[in-house]
């Protein structure tokens, strides 16, 4: 295994260590504590609830578009249609008065109108904590009375004035009729008292036992019954009003140890097991979880909970057979003829078709009242309230007549009922089908429709017994449609979503119309309330209360216009009302998420809105978020060791957005996956990664700066670290570019200068020199030999044009000579003239070359070798046969890019010791020096030359190389130390061969020069 590979496997086993370690921490100080003993708050916490509640109020702020239908809310986006808040409001206080001075027969009419107008579910978030039946005000009365005239007996009237005043008893009275009423207390704790005398009454298992055991479950019922939450006190309530209501549970919304109310608990315990160990405790609930169970006409002895998962409240509608033989439907208000009209409906083949194109009307109001004569009238839909004889005979219409005789008219078409009554259809329309009645007898035209005749006909028998002035819905609005866009049923009934509808369409009507007295058969899944592990739920607010009255999560009447009765009572049918008050006068606000003042009606109307709708926000496992952060960190870990930091950096961030958008793409949907401790874990690990890769990377830079420094470039160094490039005893072969440098005529400096001293100072300034130009181009030094500087271009860093960087190194290391020369004759009788005329030549040549630390264990030296090596030697040596001053090879040239140098192709030469011939070429210059006109115009001619020398026609190419001396760069007359040129050169070679050709006369000559020395 190589050292790269090591060096990789000990940088991840560091990495790991240390995010296990972080992760150790992360894991260890964000895990929250038991909320109900201990709570302990971590920066982790806070980061949590922050991306929580800033995920709610993006989620929150949004509004949309209502669907109506006849100036009706069918469904709608910007406030839930089935849930109304009626409110105790400012104007309620200001037409009133105080709250605290209200009688109570003002909560008795809002009862008695709101179940008059069909209402499903009544639940109160309003306290009541006592009532003294009028014995307060009777008192009151009799003591006026005494002090106006005391010589009457006034106290013999006690019980006839307490009889005006008593207001209690008749809410009571509407409660109890009302059948639909969900009654509300507080659990508490003695903390909230001063004298155990107070409280301690509230503590007893007699007070639970006053109030009744109808809305509790049994601790059997729960898997983990010590995880409910205990509480001391059942307050806020009194026997005879929690023995009217329906149910009854509690409304605590105790906030979250930062204040913010997200949870509330669904469970409590009392009596408190720990107060009375040997009294049996059961479980309480909540206001909203009960008004479901009413909803759903569920016994809460049927409820199964597991703590930690949920609340099991089995299926939510269904159908039932009573004792009597009797069907009815589940849901209050919902009848079971409308139930088989519905099915009707739905099991038509083109159900699906016609409601998506048209909202359909399933079925109509009808309500029956019996005055006190006996007589039965009846309210149809469009505000038909019909009397006696109309009603009378629309009772016997729906007794006599076949619906399908009715269906089988034509549009206009009428048929003779009796005397003087004929009945009519009006509308040809199979989604709203109309009959008109018309009695010539009284003047009088009823309007109305085939289930309307159904469900009198249903409920003909059972007119009689009708309590009397107590409106009976016998049938209610459902109008149904089905969106295209997300593929469900949706209905203005809440317990009509599309789950209940899909099962009601799936089911065989034999399996309803078969059922025996005492069964039921329910449509729908099984509706489980999610918890925590100590019974808390996670209140999925559905938007805000602090905008626009359009905007805002649900539509609030006031308490006053509901109470006068104000409100046509159609648009109360079928309806969950929460009496409370979102007034600031009355200060029942608490912080949410989503906004800061959250009047806590809404708490408990979300809640019963998010299982109505299965609209729950539920948290991750904790062993899957704890999942997330492991694999985040490792990933971000990862990172951090093997890419630059800067880009580690900034794939990081990119990746905590991502990771953050995603959660929130969650959240909208349903699922919190948790935040602040991926985000924590991505953040820290890479970092911490970072810092490892810092270290490793310094430590290396260190040791090849040690080891390179004076040999290569620091740029290079950097992008050897940066590439995990390492030297190791070995070589390795690879296409590179050997280069060459030698000054002319060196032994002529040494016996000038004579001083070794002062020649040791010279070459040091010139190697310095030469040596700064090659690293700054990317070159590697080999060695220094004497005066010769050996090098080579791609190694130990691969360069993308190493011949090209080479040839940029001779071009530089040229001019700079030429500066130095400047330099050393402005210094005077310094250094002899030789110096002053210093010349050097370089050689080049790229080829496969082997790179590496050669030597032993102790000892070793970063160079080169290889047959490329020798001929970018020769080349060097070669080059002053010609008196030129950069030779490089045809190898090198080939890689050149075209318009970068200026050169000229010298000789086809066999270099000594090498068999094949070699085409060089001399480098004069880059492209964009000063005399590139005349370099250029040199190379032009020369060429030419050339090929006149090739061609062995030696008086014209003796002709051109004259002519060339011209603009010879280095002709020693224009460049004093310079010996000869190239021009020169050939200009003797073409005299020579004119007298001895280099081959016989007919043969043809390859052009290739052989050299006889090095």
């Amino acid at each position: 295994m190589n050292k790269k590979i090591l060096k990789k496997i000990k940088k991840i086993v560091v990495g790991l260590v240390i995010t296990a370690v972080l992760l150790f921490l992360i894991l260890l100080l964000g895990n929250s504590q038991d909320p109900y003993i201990d709570v302990t708050r971590t920066a982790a916490e806070d980061l949590e609830n922050f991306f929580y509640d800033q995920f709610f109020k993006i989620k929150t702020g949004k509004t949309f578009e209502k669907l109506e239908k006849d100036g009706k809310v069918l469904m709608s986006h910007s406030f839930e249609p089935n849930i109304i808040i009626v409110d105790i409001d400012e104007n309620a206080l200001t037409k009133l008065g105080n709250y605290n001075e209200w009688d109570r027969s003002i909560h008795a009419n809002v009862i008695k109108n709101l179940n008059d107008g069909g209402a499903s579910a009544i639940a109160f978030d309003i306290l009541f904590k006592s009532a003294d039946f009028g014995q307060k005000k009777a008192e009151q009365t009799i003591n006026i009375l005494n002090t106006v005239d005391s010589t009457k007996q006034w106290d013999s009237l006690f019980s006839d004035i307490r009889s005006h005043y008593n207001f209690d008893s008749l809410m009571i009275k509407e409660i109890r009729e009302s059948g639909n009423a969900i009654m509300c207390f507080m659990m508490d704790d003695s903390t909230s008292f001063n004298h155990k005398s107070v409280w301690e009454k509230l503590a007893t298992y007699e007070r639970a036992e006053e109030l009744g055991f109808n809305s509790t479950f049994n601790n059997s019922q729960v898997d983990s019954i010590t995880h409910v939450e205990p509480k001391t006190l059942l307050d806020n309530i009194y026997p005879e009003l929690a023995q009217a209501g329906a149910l009854m549970g509690s409304v605590n919304a105790y906030p979250d140890d930062d204040g913010v109310v997200r949870h509330v608990s669904m469970l409590y315990r009392f009596p408190n097991p720990y107060a009375y160990p040997d009294i049996p405790s059961r479980v309480y609930s909540t206001m909203s979880l009960m008004t479901v169970l009413h909803l759903f006409h569920q016994d809460p002895k049927n409820v199964k909970i597991k703590m930690g998962n949920y609340i099991d409240l089995g299926k939510p509608f269904g159908i039932y057979r009573d004792s009597a033989g009797a069907f009815h439907a589940t849901y209050p208000q919902f009848s079971y003829p409308m139930f088989l009209e519905l099915r009707k409906f739905l099991k038509r083949k083109d159900a699906q078709l016609r409601a998506s194109e048209d909202i359909i009307d399933i079925t109509n109001k009808v309500i029956a009242t019996k005055n006190k004569d006996g007589e039965i009238t009846f309210s149809l839909f469009d505000g038909q309230v019909l009397d006696p004889t109309e009603s009378k005979l629309l009772l016997d219409i729906a007794t006599s007549v076949h619906r399908d005789s009715l269906l089988s008219l034509k549009q206009g078409e009428e048929t003779e009922f009796a005397a003087g009554v004929t009945i009519t259809r009006e509308d040809e329309s199979e989604s709203n089908i109309l009959f008109i009645v018309n009695d010539a007898n009284n003047d009088e035209e009823i309007t109305i429709t085939p289930n309307i005749l159904h469900t009198i006909s249903y409920y003909k028998d059972s007119l009689s017994s009708l309590p009397v002035n107590k409106p009976k819905h016998l049938s209610i609005d459902i109008d149904l449609r089905y969106d295209k866009s997300s593929k469900k049923w949706v209905s203005n009934i809440a317990i009509l979503n599309d789950k209940v509808i899909r099962d009601i369409i799936a089911t065989n009507e034999k399996k309803v119309d078969n059922l025996k007295p005492g069964e039921e058969y329910r449509f729908g899944p099984i509706k489980r309330v999610p918890i925590d592990n100590y019974g808390r739920y996670l209140v999925n607010y559905i938007g805000r209360y602090n905008t626009d009255k359009e905007s805002r999560p649900f539509q609030h009447l006031s308490y006053y216009d509901v109470t006068k009765n104000r409100h046509d009572q159609a648009m109360y049918q079928g309806k969950v009302f929460i009496l409370g008050s979102a007034a600031p006068a009355l200060f029942d606000f608490v912080p949410g998420p989503h906004e800061e003042n959250n009047p806590a009606v809404l708490i408990h109307a979300t809640i019963i809105q998010n299982i109505l709708n299965d609209n729950y926000i539920v948290t991750l496992a904790e062993k899957h978020q704890q999942l997330i952060v492991i694999l985040l960190a490792i990933l971000c870990m990862v990172l951090g060791l093997f890419i630059k930091s800067y880009i580690s950096i900034a794939i990081s961030l990119l990746l905590m957005s991502a990771y953050t958008f995603i959660a929130f793409r969650y959240f909208q949907d349903g699922m919190y996956i948790g935040v602040s401790k991926q985000l924590i874990a991505m953040l820290i690990t890479n970092i911490a990664a970072l810092i490892v890769q810092f270290y490793y990377e310094n430590k290396e830079k260190r040791f090849l700066d040690n080891a390179f420094k004076q040999y290569i470039s620091p740029e290079l160094i950097d992008e050897m670290v940066n590439n995990e490039i390492m030297p190791t005893l070995g070589g390795e072969k690879s296409n590179i570019t050997a280069f060459f440098t030698d000054i002319a005529s060196f032994s002529t400096f040494s016996e000038k200068i004579g001083d070794p001293s002062r020649l040791v100072d010279l070459l040091n300034e010139y190697l310095t020199a030469m040596t700064d130009t090659l690293l700054s181009n990317k070159g590697t030094l080999d060695k220094y030999e004497g005066d010769a500087i050996i090098a080579f271009f791609g190694a130990p860093m691969p360069l993308e044009n190493h011949a090209q960087s080479a040839c940029s190194a001779a071009c530089d290391m040229q001019s700079k000579l030429m500066k130095l020369r400047k330099k050393w004759t402005s210094e005077g009788d310094k250094w002899p003239k030789v110096v002053h005329d210093m010349h050097m030549r370089i050689g080049i040549n790229s080829g496969d070359i082997v790179t590496g630390n050669m030597g032993s264990t102790m000892r070793k030296n970063y160079t080169m070798m290889g047959d490329a090596v020798n001929l970018a030697a020769r080349l060097e040596s070669a080059a002053k046969q010609y008196g030129a001053y950069i030779q490089i090879s045809e190898d090198t040239q080939k890689h050149l890019e075209p318009g970068k140098f200026i050169f000229r192709s010298l000789d086809t030469i066999r270099v000594v010791g090498k068999s094949l011939p070699v085409k060089t070429f001399e480098l004069l210059a880059k492209s964009d020096t000063e005399n590139r006109e005349t370099l250029n115009k040199l190379v032009e001619i020369w060429e030419t030359a050339r090929e006149a020398y090739l061609e062995m026609d030696w008086d014209k190419a003796q002709d051109l190389f004259t002519q060339c001396l011209e603009y010879e760069p280095h002709l020693p007359e224009r460049d004093p130390g310079s010996k000869t040129c190239p021009s020169l050169v050939y200009i003797q070679r073409c005299i020579a061969y004119r007298e001895n050709p280099p081959v016989a006369p007919g043969e043809t000559w390859d052009g290739v020069f052989t050299a006889t020395s090095k």
